[in-house]
């Protein structure tokens, strides 16, 4: 009977560090890094070639620089540097030995943490290896030889089952995130003509942000 083994490897973009701001406050699910006493709030606009964040109502804002120092005033000024982390909890599924009465199946999960306004993505950047022929209607059934990958949570993009195929984006949002997790689960299954053996294949993923 056809056997099937995976393992994944993990891709960063848009990767940094965050600095130190005084004052700031987060707790599990928040962080406010900067904060402002002005005449008004922040202003966010975007358009189709820019976006524009600002705070009207400051009394003090510029720079102020000498030969051993620079001094940035005004709420704008107190930057933090964009970050992206990306766990996969399980980078090694077996889905053991096939069978033509049931679907085999194994799943992992995306973790994904990004201060990113406009969110972040993440696809399969690389696929290798043999494997059954790559769902095609949606859905891995029995008796069928085929193999697909199903994406559940929040911030899933693919709908029912799909290929595994470079180029697919399998979880986006389109907002700063804090421990968003969408399960991956492949599956597969076998007929009557399909051929004895292991299959294996290896999944790249990469995780990008929209800094």
């Amino acid at each position: 009977m056809p056997k099937i083994i995976l393992a994944f490897g993990c891709v960063f973009f848009g990767i940094g560090v965050p600095v130190a701001a005084l004052g700031s406050m987060s707790s599990v699910t928040y962080s406010i890094y900067a904060d402002v006493i002005g005449a008004n709030g922040s202003v966010y606009s975007t358009g189709t070639t820019y976006s524009l964040n600002d705070t009207p109502g400051e009394a003090v804002v510029g720079t102020v620089t000498s030969g051993s120092y620079e001094l940035r005033g005004g709420f704008q000024a107190a930057e933090k540097d964009e970050t992206l982390s990306f766990t996969v909890s399980n980078s090694s599924l077996d889905l053991g030995t096939l069978s033509r009465t049931q679907v085999s199946s194994a799943s992992t999960a995306l973790t994904v943490t990004s201060n990113s306004l406009t969110g972040y993505s993440v696809s399969i950047s690389g696929a290798s290896g043999i494997m059954p022929n790559g769902v095609g209607d949606g859905a891995v059934s029995a008796d069928s030889e085929e193999y697909g990958v199903a994406a559940s949570g929040a911030d899933s993009a693919v709908s029912g089952d799909v290929s595994v195929v470079s180029g697919r984006v399998l979880a986006s949002a389109n907002t700063a995130v804090i421990g968003s997790e969408t399960t991956l689960t492949f599956k597969a299954s076998i007929n009557a003509a399909s051929v004895g053996g292991t299959y294996s294949q290896a999944v790249t993923l990469t995780a990008s942000a929209n800094f």
